[in-house]
């Protein structure tokens, strides 16, 4: 009985959440509108970011607009705003969104979002993802005749975008602007605006820009002044389809974000260093890709088959790669986003910069994760070569491949970006190899003695399995076919020692003996001596 009256209680907080009445909707929404603290663009983000260790990309966003903190007032591009504004309201647009269920990608991850329950705008309701509201939603209002003709813009406030536009509705509606979701990267709170005007006396044109939607000249241009007869709010947060978005179109990178919540929710157990770097400095997302070679061939009586590829290492899942692919370095990228004077990032498509305008450099470095061991370093690498994805930095540590001493094991490592404040050129190189001077790297004390500043960062885990079994026995066979042209005494056989240590660590009995072959239409030239041998026996 109680958990029936409670579960009626919730069901009548959520009807109540959304207001019912046209009149009550439009009041509602006057105040909405009006409040100068409501959203992330708010009069406290003037105190936030306008100090000097302001984050630029949190406080970002178009420098036109960075005056204006209350959705009308961003809306009129007005600072003193009044509600004379919205005195010819009497619609509240209703909007529903049919969310429905999809896998996408960001972020180099996948992603599956699995919420089909409905959205209904409404200037009170919960901020909802934009995947889930990528598709365009369904308009209607109390009292509306089919025969009537409006203007319909959708508008993103936060970002002065114009997400939607169609005229002659719902008449002979037609779309001058397809529907698109906001693009919203931070965490906060974003609204679009749904807004209906009376057909004016002007036909209705697209803006020529998207990306610097302005009402008033929107208005002004199409005699639409005294127009203005609905009004509704969208509020969206964010979720990785709409960081993505942002980051494909080259305007913000926000992916490290995902990796900054990941790593403080579920950090990794085994990643002794990485529990003692501060995750709060990371400003940027750093891409690592390794290239791939194709394989096809038999090793450990199994058959293995690689295709050619990239790699592309994905620090936000649980994703293992083939020491194989390590043998080589890997490909590293940032994007470097440029930021206004006002903490405010420039991101219009026809002005961005991705590359800092500083002589901002990086040093990139490859450690163990469980013991510190530095595989790789790179010192004074540019920004604008960050971006390139072409590191040409200087070397001060040759790279060693990322490779678990056993076979049948994997094992974790860390790549770290850090911004330098001055060269690093006058660094003394390290000894090549996995010496010992390497193996006493500490990354903390490196940090520290440099006054270097963490960016980006990465992990991976690297696995000795039967791809780079493969590579190693091989090796190994070709290794004992030179020794035996060179008349050593000690016997070729691709059924040696370590060919039954590999093999056994893959749970394949050393009594089972089988060739390695480059394909399965090959066979080893020790097995092809062995039946010789036998065809002279019988």
């Amino acid at each position: 009985m109680n958990l029936q009256i409670l579960l009626l209680l919730l069901l009548f907080c959520h009807v109540a959440a959304v207001c019912r009445d046209t009149e009550t909707c439009i009041e509602r929404v006057k105040e909405v509108v009006a409040a100068p603290r409501r959203f992330w663009f708010g009069e406290q983000r003037s105190a936030l970011c306008s100090n000097r260790n302001a984050k630029s990309l949190e406080c970002g966003g178009p420098p036109q607009l960075a005056s204006f903190h209350s959705i009308a007032s961003r809306l009129f591009r007005v600072k003193t705003y009044h509600s004379a504004y919205l005195r010819n309201l009497y619609i509240f647009p209703r909007v529903t969104y049919r969310a429905s269920p999809g896998h996408y990608r960001a972020c180099e991850h996948d992603f599956f979002s699995g919420n089909t329950s409905a959205v209904q705008a409404d200037p009170d309701m919960d901020p909802v993802e934009p995947f889930r509201i990528r598709k365009r939603p369904e308009i209607t209002w109390s009292g509306l005749q089919y025969d009537e003709q409006y203007t319909v813009v959708i508008t993103d406030v936060g970002y002065a975008t114009i997400n939607f536009l169609a005229v002659d509705f719902p008449k002979a509606t037609k779309i001058l602007k397809d529907y698109e979701p906001t693009e919203n990267y931070r965490p906060s709170p974003n609204p679009m605006v749904v807004l209906v005007f009376r057909n004016g006396r002007a036909d209705i044109e697209s803006p020529k820009s998207e990306e610097d939607f302005n009402l008033p000249q929107f208005m002004l241009k199409h005699e639409l002044e005294d127009d203005l007869v609905g009004l509704s709010l969208i509020v969206a947060s964010s979720d990785p389809f709409a960081i993505e978005k942002q980051r494909l179109r080259g305007k913000v990178d926000y992916c490290h974000s995902l990796l900054q919540k990941r790593l403080a929710s579920n950090p990794p157990r085994h990643h002794t260093i990485l529990h003692r770097l501060p995750i709060d400095e990371i400003d940027s997302w750093l891409s690592v890709s390794f290239d791939q070679h194709q394989v096809n061939g038999n090793v450990c009586c199994q058959r293995i088959k690689l295709p050619k590829t990239s790699i592309f290492l994905d620090p936000l899942g649980d994703v293992s790669i083939s020491a194989l692919t390590t043998l080589t370095p890997p490909s590293i990228s940032s994007m470097r986003i440029s930021s206004s004077q006002s903490n405010y990032i420039n991101y219009h498509r026809q002005t961005r910069n991705f590359v800092e305008l500083s002589n901002e450099k990086f040093s990139l470095a490859i450690i163990d994760a469980h013991h510190g061991h530095l595989h790789w370093l790179e010192v004074d690498i540019p920004a604008a070569n960050l971006n390139a994805a072409n590191g040409n930095g200087l070397t001060k540590a040759d790279y060693v491949p990322l490779i678990p001493k056993k076979p049948s094991t994997c094992h974790s490592y860390l790549f770290v970006l850090l911004a330098q404040p001055a060269s690093m050129q006058t660094l003394e190189s390290y000894c090549e190899g996995m010496c010992e001077t390497r193996k006493k790297f500490r990354l903390e004390l490196f940090k520290q003695q440099h006054g270097l500043r963490l960016s980006a960062l990465s992990t991976v885990s690297s696995c000795y399995d039967l791809p780079y079994a493969y590579h190693i026995l091989m090796k190994d066979a070709s290794q004992n076919r030179t020794m035996e042209r060179r008349g050593s005494k000690h016997r070729s056989s691709l059924y040696s020692d370590m060919s039954s240590e590999v093999c056994a660590a893959f749970h394949v009995s050393p009594h089972h003996k089988c060739p390695i072959s480059q394909s399965s239409f090959t066979v080893s030239i020790i097995g092809a001596v062995f039946l010789v041998v036998l065809a002279h026996l019988f």
